[in-house]
């Protein structure tokens, strides 16, 4: 459930990093659009994993990512 740019997750990552003291000090992230990043591929201007089949199967218990991310990273710092 939800979606992010790559921008918004780098974002959400140092935000709760730092929050539970993995980080100590935000570095700067800069949001860079599609055309500067080179590649051979062509990308699509915007883009979603479709997860309606796994919701099929597995039944509508997903959460939002962001409560997946804080989760694993409550775990790596309880871990060190």
């Amino acid at each position: 459930m939800g979606n992010a740019s790559w921008y918004d997750f780098a974002v959400a990552i140092q935000e709760e990093a730092l929050s539970i003291g993995l980080l100590n000090r935000a570095i700067p992230i800069a949001p860079i659009p599609t055309s500067a990043y080179i590649t051979l591929a062509a990308r699509p201007t915007f883009s979603l994993l479709d997860c309606s089949k796994t919701r099929e199967l597995l039944g509508d218990g997903h959460t939002h990512w962001c409560t997946n991310l804080r989760t694993m990273l409550n775990e790596e710092a309880y871990l060190g």
